[in-house]
């Protein structure tokens, strides 16, 4: 069974009692670590002194007694009772000790991971800002290019506007040559129609001719017609008049029978 404060206070001087006092429960937790550590070697030493101390005593008294374990009723008994008293004093603090390591321990774990979570949001941060940085650059050199060209656009524009202008320019002129060689071609096409129009005399002379010929040749065409209708009708007269006295022939002859 554990000693309790009243014992404690019975067999410690002031200073064992207050390291007695420190490591019970409710306020060896309020201790820190380098506390518990310096109670532990603190109680170890005293835990040590009584133990040899007690050894040495039931020694002398086997001696000086004849016993065989050199146990007296009455002797060395308080020497026992303190060094039983810090070996407790020992545990608690060693125990405490462990408690302290293990949330030591589980604190470096969540340590490391907050550090590896802040180094991952650092990575993360860091790629956004890369990202974001090729994106502006993409954006810079897209405006860039649209920049080139609009401006590539307007200078082509306004060069084909140029070229219009000056064209229209031209295209005046050309419409005012135009005219000229239309009237030209009208004045040459008038004059071949006229020279046409006013043949020569020697032209003349062979149309006249020709039509001579093609008068004479017409005309003797019709007289051959005329004569070939004169005979025709001379036939037919003939043969009219011839059938005509038959006919009066064979009546006159019937009217004499």
């Amino acid at each position: 069974m554990a000693y309790n404060r009243k014992q404690a206070k019975d067999i410690c001087n002031k200073t064992e009692y207050t390291l007695f006092e420190s490591s019970l429960k409710g306020e060896v937790e309020k201790l820190p670590q380098a506390r518990v550590q310096s109670g532990i070697k603190r109680a170890r030493t005293l835990r040590d002194k009584y133990r040899d101390l007690h050894k040495r005593q039931r020694l002398a008294t086997r001696d000086r007694t004849g016993t065989k374990k050199g146990v007296k009723p009455g002797t060395n008994q308080r020497t026992e009772q303190k060094a039983k008293l810090f070996a407790e004093v020992l545990a608690r603090f060693e125990k405490q000790l462990k408690v302290l390591k293990a949330a030591a321990a589980a604190d470096a774990k969540s340590g490391s991971k907050k550090t590896a979570s802040k180094k991952k949001a650092g990575k993360k941060k860091a790629a956004s800002k890369k990202t974001a940085a090729r994106k502006s650059t993409t954006k810079k050199s897209a405006s860039k290019k649209t920049a080139a060209k609009k401006t590539a656009a307007k200078k082509t524009a306004s060069k084909k506007t140029a070229a219009k202008r000056t064209a229209a320019k031209k295209t005046p002129a050309k419409k005012a040559a135009a005219p000229e060689k239309d009237a030209a071609k009208v004045a040459k096409k008038v004059t071949k129609k006229a020279a046409k129009k006013t043949p020569s005399r020697a032209v003349k002379k062979k149309v006249a001719s020709q039509a001579s010929a093609f008068v004479s040749e017409q005309a003797a065409a019709a007289s051959q017609q005329q004569r070939a209708q004169n005979i025709r009708s001379k036939a037919v007269m003939g043969h009219k008049s011839a059938a005509t006295k038959r006919n009066q022939a064979k009546r006159d002859g019937g009217k004499k029978k």
